[in-house]
């Protein structure tokens, strides 16, 4: 009897441990069994796009992600628009199996998701208003008299805090984007602002002499740009890295960043050497 209990016992406590692997390997073989990935994505133009008018989606991470559907013969479902701050969490629990619309590594997705593997990276750049000539040198930005526009969530913050710690911060809310955080600079409420090349290009060409790349040659921070993906599981990251290799290096991932007009934007991996 006391045998018995004991193998009970032991039972009970062994049952959480497996079901708590089989969630490990859920997503996975939800995919598997399904043929469908639910995507979740935050609007970052040119990664993720939504026409205002038609409701349209695209960008080079939709199109990667559609491209992967294909080769893989997998459903992609364009489930729910992401906070930046959200994405992550939305990731842990479930209520997304990826987020595909292409983010920028920080410290807390590091730590609490996986990624796919990087195949574009992102400059980093400081940006000012073309009349507004009060600093020659980067390092003088770093001063309580300037300002910058921060979005809460987003990945960038990192190197705002580690270069311009001195810095008034202005906070965005989570689903603002880089137009919000233009207009911040072009009203004045802020001295400057950060982001990449790609994300300005739309804006600088329809406002000719509006603002400028303060310094062109130093790009504060070099982002891997990647999906995010559970943790812990690895058979999908697997899935999904081999997917993109094969995208990358058949000049389908070319082609993309083309149709965008943004293949001078963005670093690149080195080929591999033919053999």
């Amino acid at each position: 009897m006391k045998m018995r209990l004991l193998c009970l016992f032991l039972l009970a406590l062994l049952v959480p441990v497996v079901a708590q692997a089989k969630d490990k390997e859920s997503v996975y073989a939800h995919i598997q069994e399904t043929k469908t990935i639910r995507c979740g994505y935050t609007v970052w133009d040119p990664l993720f796009t939504i026409d205002a008018k038609t409701g349209e989606k695209g960008g080079i991470f939709h199109d990667v992600m559609e491209e992967i559907g294909k080769r893989l013969d997998i459903k992609i479902v364009w489930q729910e628009e992401l906070g930046w701050d959200t994405s992550l969490e939305s990731v842990k629990n479930g209520r997304v199996d990826m987020a595909c619309a292409g983010y920028w590594l920080n410290a807390p997705r590091i730590q609490n998701a996986l990624s796919s593997t990087a195949q574009l990276y992102s400059p980093l750049y400081v940006w000012m208003r073309e009349d507004d000539k009060r600093v020659l040198k980067i390092e003088e930005l770093n001063s309580n008299k300037f300002s910058v526009a921060e979005i809460d969530g987003s990945a960038e913050n990192q190197n705002i805090a580690i270069h311009f710690q001195k810095v008034k911060i202005v906070s965005l809310p989570e689903l603002d984007s880089t137009p919000d955080k233009i207009m911040n600079l072009i009203t004045k409420k802020v001295d400057f602002i950060t982001a990449d090349i790609s994300t300005m290009k739309d804006y600088m060409a329809k406002n000719p002499g509006k603002v400028r790349n303060a310094f062109p040659d130093q790009p504060i921070a070099l982002f891997p740009t990647v999906m995010l993906l559970p943790p812990d599981d690895f058979r999908l990251k697997d899935l999904l890295d081999n997917t993109l290799r094969g995208i990358e290096y058949d000049g389908t991932l070319d082609t993309i960043l083309q149709k965008y007009h943004v293949e001078h934007d963005y670093l690149r991996n080195p080929l591999p050497s033919a053999r």
